[in-house]
């Protein structure tokens, strides 16, 4: 049998734990981050202010992590979160390793049909702070690689307006860079407040 020999980048990793340890305590410190951003999320005003669906804030944060998200680690924080068979309301935050953090406002069911229309109304609001929707069939993809999302500036307000009405499900979406890594709390923060302060008028 033949044995799987390892390129010289790969024995140069084998042999170097450290790596390791380093990768290790940064995925601590996003957990700790996230943790800190679900309190902020919660001590929000708005979170106080909006009518959210019966039970949604009783069911608290949760926050997951994986390593294989597009073969590369992951931890998300869901808060608020609502995921039934038949209907979501979710703010969704994703740490992928090597690309950004990505913040998701999730409406399906009776929720898109509760508010869609006044995502659509607001399309010059999310234009300007440059969100993004999304645009595949399949709702479960999260990142902002291979089409999946269109700044919402880069649409006229027709285009925007019929993607919503037409879609099951809406997705809105930021990415925030690790440069800002600093300042990710209070910009998501104000981002989520700015998404549901949009949609109080019909709540």
């Amino acid at each position: 049998m033949e044995i799987t020999s390892l390129t010289a980048e790969e024995q140069a990793l084998v042999v170097n734990a450290d790596w390791l340890y380093l990768k290790n305590g940064i995925l601590e410190k996003v957990m700790t981050l996230m943790g800190q951003l679900h309190q902020a999320l919660e001590a929000a005003p708005v979170t106080k202010e909006f009518l959210f669906p019966d039970g949604l804030l009783a069911a608290g944060g949760k926050i997951s992590r994986g390593e294989r998200y597009r073969e590369l680690p992951y931890i998300i924080l869901d808060y608020p979160r609502l995921f039934s068979k038949d209907n979501i309301f979710a703010f969704r935050t994703m740490f992928w390793w090597g690309h950004y953090f990505i913040a998701t406002l999730h409406l399906a069911g009776e929720e898109k049909e509760k508010y869609g229309h006044m995502i659509a109304s607001a399309w010059q609001q999310l234009a300007e702070h440059r969100f993004q929707v999304y645009l595949l069939e399949d709702p479960w993809q999260h990142d902002f690689e291979n089409g999946n999302y269109k700044l919402i500036s880069a649409m006229s307000e027709l285009e925007f307006k019929q993607l919503i009405d037409r879609r099951p499900f809406i997705k809105l979406a930021k990415p925030y860079s690790f440069e800002d890594w600093g300042k990710i709390i209070p910009e998501i923060v104000r981002d989520y407040t700015l998404l549901l302060r949009g949609l109080i008028s019909i709540s």
